[in-house]
Formats: structure tokens, C-alpha cells, sequence
């Protein structure tokens, strides 16, 4: 197996030398925004890593199917309903969406990469490209003794200039990189499950539907709180009440009104005739408050900023 696993990756190597010999860019997420893409190294992605947090890899990728190509299937193995913890082939989920931005950590990038390897599954060369450049910025490492990919340290992100306009990649970029900080921060873990837990009932609830919608395996509450807080952070404060109390709800309407039933009984309409919840806009306010003030004393960020 140890050869097949080198045969591999001598075969990739040789058909796309640029792209193995991409050692990560230390950089602001800021400054990932704002890069030139005609400097690219490689005109399918760039990679990064953050300059405060190296152990964070971030990869911008021209376009959302070169991005699927890298990230799709780690998506449904790590966190999709139906799915996690188990190979898809590319065929099985052609037609099913992944996600317009990515974040796994080193912990399950290394079982599904081993997993791959223990099953003989067909990997894209892109996934093979991925897993390279993960050794490389020790996100993955190979154990000699036991012949077994290890979880190195840190996890990988991801976003798109695909029809991505600055705004929405700013905001795909703060939801990102504050899951990075989840992954590998004990103490962000803690505050946030804390959180989670003193979080009112109805809210939960509401939450939890709307990662139903998306197709999350809601089964799983590392998962579950990874993305409370990473929705909660994602935009600055004075958002909150329109995302959550307006938008969300909104969403979950047109995309499955069933989950209507996790909806606080208490509507009322905008000033421009919206339907709006205004118990989810005060208890997620408050909720973003609280994360954002944590964030700031922590390392100097806020809701809807991952920059100093």
C-alpha cells in the first residue's frame, strides 16, 4: 500500500509539478480578499496560510467547480446528513450541493484520506494535490511505524471568487476562518458549547432546523455548535436581528415550510412589510454580542471581522 500511496503521488506530481510545489503564503484573510489574482502560482487556486495562525490553511479557488473538485467530497464525508463517514463517488453526488466555502479540520482530513487509502477509493487528482499540500503545512502527517496518515495540526478553509462579489466573500471568509479558530483552540470550544447550551430552547430549535435545510447531520454536535458559532460571528452585531429574526426564517420558508413549526409563535412585519421574528432577533443579538466581546479580548477580532 505504501507504494501505491507513492505511485500515486509520483503520477499527480508529474502531471501538475506547480501545484505540489505550492508551499502555503502566510497572509491577513484581509490580504486574501484583496490579492492580485493574476499573481497566482496556479491559476485553478492559491494557498495561504494565516500569519497570526500558520497552522490555518486557506485556499481561494477560481471557481466553485474547481473548488467542489478539492472540497466536495470531504463535505458530504465530514458533515453532510446521509453521508458522513462514508466515500461517495463523484456520480452519487453530481447533482447534490456541497458548500460555496469549506473548513475541516486536521483530525478529519486524516480518517478521510486514510479511509480513501484503506478502501482502494478513486481519489480526483485534485484531492491528491490537496492531501500533498496538507503534508506540507503539517495540517497531515505520515506515520512511518504504523503506515497510517496522522492528523497533523491545524485544518484547511476554503472560498471562491466564483460570482463572488467582496461583501459575500468577506463574509464567507469571517464564517471560515472562525471555524479555523474553533478547530484549534480548546478554549473557543468551550466558550461555545457553553453557549450552546445556556442558548434558550426555541432558539435551538430554530437553529437546528435551519441546519436541517442545508442537509447537516444535525446528529452531530461538535458540528452543531461549529456552526452556531460560525453563523452567529459571520457578520458584525448590528446584523444579527435582520439575519436571524428576518432572513434565515425567510429562507427556511421558501426552501422547506415544514420546518415553520420551530418558528417562535410572535411575528410581525418590517417597516417594509417583512415577515420578521423579533424573540429570534433579541436572543441571537444578544448571542452575538456575547461571542464578539469573547472573540475581541481573546485575539483582537469581532462578529463580522476576522482582521486587526
Amino acid at each position: 500500500m505504501r507504494n501505491v500511496f507513492l505511485l500515486v503521488f509520483a503520477f499527480v506530481l508529474f502531471f501538475n509539478e506547480k501545484a505540489f510545489s505550492l508551499t502555503p503564503i502566510p497572509a491577513d484573510p484581509q490580504c486574501i480578499l484583496n490579492w492580485p489574482q493574476n499573481t497566482w502560482r496556479d491559476s485553478r487556486f492559491e494557498v495561504f496560510s494565516w500569519d497570526r495562525f500558520p497552522e490555518i490553511v486557506i485556499f481561494d479557488t477560481v471557481s466553485f467547480d474547481m473548488q467542489a473538485r478539492l472540497f466536495k467530497r470531504l463535505a458530504f464525508f465530514a458533515e453532510k446528513a446521509g453521508f458522513r463517514g462514508r466515500l461517495a463517488h463523484c456520480a452519487e453526488i453530481a447533482d447534490l450541493h456541497g458548500w460555496n466555502a469549506h473548513n475541516y479540520r486536521a483530525e478529519d482530513l486524516a480518517v478521510f484520506f486514510q479511509t480513501a487509502r484503506d478502501t482502494n477509493f478513486p481519489l480526483l487528482d485534485e484531492e491528491w494535490e490537496l492531501e500533498y499540500i496538507l503534508y506540507r503545512a503539517g495540517v497531515l502527517r505520515w506515520d512511518s511505524a504504523s503506515q497510517r496518515i496522522l492528523p497533523g495540526r491545524g485544518a484547511v478553509l476554503s472560498i471562491s471568487r466564483e460570482r463572488s462579489h467582496f461583501n459575500l466573500r468577506t463574509r464567507f471568509m469571517n464564517h471560515e476562518v472562525f471555524h479555523g479558530l474553533y478547530f484549534i483552540d480548546e478554549d473557543f470550544r468551550i466558550f461555545s458549547r457553553q453557549r450552546w447550551e445556556a442558548f434558550p430552547e426555541f432558539a435551538r430549535r430554530f437553529f437546528i432546523a435551519w441546519l436541517e435545510v442545508q442537509e447537516y447531520d444535525t446528529n452531530y454536535e461538535f458540528l452543531v455548535i461549529n456552526e452556531f458559532m460560525g453563523h452567529i460571528l459571520q457578520y458584525p452585531v448590528a446584523n444579527a436581528a435582520w439575519y436571524f429574526g428576518q432572513h434565515l426564517p425567510n429562507t427556511i420558508l421558501r426552501r422547506s415550510p415544514r420546518h415553520s413549526v420551530y418558528f417562535p409563535e410572535r411575528e410581525e412585519r418590517t417597516r417594509e412589510g417583512n415577515r420578521f421574528w423579533p424573540d429570534l432577533a433579541r436572543v441571537f443579538t444578544a448571542e452575538a454580542e456575547a461571542f464578539s466581546a469573547y472573540v475581541n479580548q481573546r485575539w483582537g477580532l469581532a462578529a463580522g471581522r476576522v482582521w486587526r
